[in-house]
């Protein structure tokens, strides 16, 4: 498919991002273990945050020249819009795999066994995949070649809100835990339907994301 291409078309530009990326996931590694306060969790969490941030990279390298070649490619708007969205969701799927090691290694180094269970990876799934999406809608309605000049200050801001709220969620239940011991029992077993819906309901966002921005990037190239 040739979405496929313009993916890797974008990480090839964002090559230099990616090196800074796997730096910084070991800088964090490091400051979990020895820091007492972070969790394994948060280092999942973490891992997520960074793909939210990065996913972003090939709009702020992106120029009019970059716009132009794109678009004597035999494919059509779709499918390079596509392309870019197979890779925010590859880096969502990298993010999750930085947290999942970084919470494997916490356990592993401070002999303390967290899990992350499977309902929770899935909403945190969800939730990235929304914020990514929201994030593409915005830079192309600017523009793919506009968005250098407004990656410094749109990129951070949904990131952190992810890794901030999830990490004050996830202190109110530390401190309350049986106030959320009643808020799961009130789930009862739909903890994996909740889950699962998420994430079908973050695939359609996207793909609504995806006929957005197709439609909008249709309208300046004509």
């Amino acid at each position: 498919m040739k979405a496929f291409y313009f993916a890797k078309i974008d990480y090839i530009k964002a090559r230099t991002q990616l090196y800074v990326l796997l730096v910084i996931t070991a800088v964090v590694v490091v400051i979990m273990q020895m820091s007492k306060d972070m969790t394994g969790q948060a280092g999942f969490m973490y891992g997520v945050f960074l793909a939210i941030v990065f996913s972003t990279t090939p709009f702020g390298n992106c120029t009019r020249k970059d716009v132009g070649f794109q678009q004597l490619l035999p494919a059509t708007t779709l499918q390079r819009v596509m392309g870019r969205f197979v890779y925010g969701l590859s880096m969502l799927f990298i993010g999750i795999g930085i947290g999942l090691v970084a919470a494997a290694g916490y356990s592993i180094l401070t002999g303390q066994r967290e899990t992350i269970p499977l309902p929770l990876c899935l909403i945190i799934f969800a939730v990235g995949l929304i914020l990514i999406t929201v994030q593409y809608i915005f830079f192309y309605l600017v523009g793919e070649s506009k968005g250098a000049q407004f990656l410094s200050l749109v990129r951070m801001v949904p990131g952190m809100c992810f890794f901030f709220g999830s990490i004050k969620l996830t202190g109110e239940i530390q401190k309350d835990p049986s106030g959320a011991a009643k808020i799961i029992e009130m789930i009862g077993g739909n903890l994996d339907s909740i889950g699962w819906g998420s994430v079908a309901l973050a695939v359609l966002v996207m793909a609504g994301g995806i006929l957005v921005c197709t439609r909008a990037t249709m309208k300046k190239d004509y």
